[in-house]
């Protein structure tokens, strides 16, 4: 079988930097080998070697893909007037399974080009999703959203999460579909719907994925009704796992700190949503003091208004740096850990990291362009330097999917196509 050899490179394996080599046979990792590379390459295989840093292919740990759709359409407004006054009704008129297939893969390219070879979406129409991570070959944890009330995809509650577990089946063992159990919130989703998703989580060791303390008139207002706050009235319900992931967690105390610790959730940090919807800055920097396992995401494209996890990354370092007033909290390293390695860990073995025996999804990177050369710490220099025209190449499962910017899949002309009608409708609209 012809292999790929990526021949003495800078290499990030989603914990540590060094100078190495991998080789890829098929869609999986067969070596990696730290040194000068001494094994001999066939007459079949692809060597690819020169100024480069090999990664892992990202993930973006919380997002809404089809939401492309509504960037830039609701802006200067608080988390309750953009959700409640602006988003949901445009969602309801909006909302299809054709909006969420065609924007969706318009946003899926966004991802890819940006090296994001995972992500863990929340919405609607979810399977149509799915159809378009599987046609331009991305990892999708699909999570078909779940609210108190009928759905923009026609299903009540107790539906979508009957729903939840038929998809758990039908997409077990697929090469690029995973699935979430995906509760709205605490404050939209009621208790007896969330212990219900628990159990298909457990029963089908799938991940538990929910915003949290967002706001904090959120955190007020559930207080107020139930008497504690949020985190301390999941781990009362036993919803709390290492397959918890919480979106945003802005808001939140001390003792909340100490329950995540020691239940082992994943927080999906996503600071340019919490930074343009006024909801504050997220105690990143305590949460890693504490142990407590952090990821970087973007959020959907109508509160961020990008899919650019490495962006993100930077912003939020750089935010912990001056909320703290101290330049040596959340390195370079972590943050890079933040949108690999990190956001990995919920989804299980493999994702977010270079390991042998591990599907290949890598990004290669080129050093030597104006951007990032001089490259003296390859960490700050992908976190601080680096632009979407670095990126040489972008492999998924061992296939190259991106390469010099061009998406190798589908043909992203008819994909533009198809949103630049729907986006004329939004815009009519507004």
């Amino acid at each position: 079988m012809k292999r790929v050899i990526f021949k003495d490179l800078d290499i990030f394996d989603g914990s540590r930097f060094f100078k190495g080599s991998v080789t890829v046979s098929g869609d999986m990792i067969e070596k990696m080998m730290e040194g000068e590379y001494k094994d001999d390459a066939g007459a079949e295989d692809e060597v690819i070697t020169g100024n480069y840093i090999l990664m892992p292919g990202m993930i973006n740990l919380h997002t809404h893909v089809p939401m492309s759709l509504f960037k830039g359409v609701s802006e200067d407004l608080p988390l309750e007037k953009w959700l409640h006054e602006r988003i949901f009704p445009l969602e309801s008129k909006f909302i299809s399974s054709e909006m969420v297939y065609i924007c969706g893969l318009w946003g899926m390219v966004e991802l890819l080009r940006s090296g994001v070879t995972t992500f863990c979406d929340m919405y609607f129409f979810e399977e149509h999703l799915a159809k378009g991570a599987s046609e331009i070959n991305i990892k999708a944890f699909i999570g078909e959203g779940v609210i108190n009330f009928p759905s923009p995809a026609g299903r009540t509650p107790e539906q979508t999460i009957e729903y939840t577990e038929h998809l758990a089946k039908k997409y077990f063992k697929d090469p690029f579909i995973n699935v979430a159990a995906a509760p709205h919130s605490p404050y939209l989703t009621e208790e007896k719907y969330l212990l219900a998703l628990k159990e298909i989580s457990d029963k089908y060791f799938i991940p538990f994925h929910i915003h949290m303390a967002e706001s904090a008139l959120e955190v007020k207002n559930y207080k107020e009704q139930a008497g504690v706050y949020e985190f301390e009235r999941f781990e009362q319900l036993g919803l709390l796992s290492e397959k918890f992931i919480g979106a945003h967690c802005v808001n939140l105390n001390y003792e909340e700190l100490a329950i995540m610790a020691k239940n082992k959730v994943t927080v999906a940090h996503c600071p340019s949503s919490n930074m343009k919807l006024g909801n504050g800055i997220a105690r990143v920097s305590e949460m890693i003091e504490m142990g407590i396992n952090v990821a970087v995401a973007t959020d959907g494209s109508a509160s961020n208004n990008n899919l650019n996890v490495i962006q993100e990354a930077e912003l939020a370092a750089k935010l912990q740096k001056v909320a703290k007033k101290d330049p040596t909290v959340f390195r370079s390293l972590d943050a890079l850990k933040a949108v690999t390695s990190n956001a990995g860990k919920p989804l299980g073995r493999g994702f977010g990291v270079i390991e042998e025996g591990v599907k290949a999804d890598l990004v290669l990177i080129k050093t030597d362009t104006p951007e990032m050369y001089p490259v003296y710490d390859p960490a700050a220099s992908i976190l601080y330097s680096s632009s979407f025209s670095d990126i040489e190449s972008v492999f998924v499962n061992g296939k190259k999917v991106v390469h010099q910017g061009k998406i190798e899949t589908i043909d992203i002309n008819y994909v533009k196509k198809e949103i630049v009608k729907i986006a004329r409708l939004v815009e009519r609209s507004i």
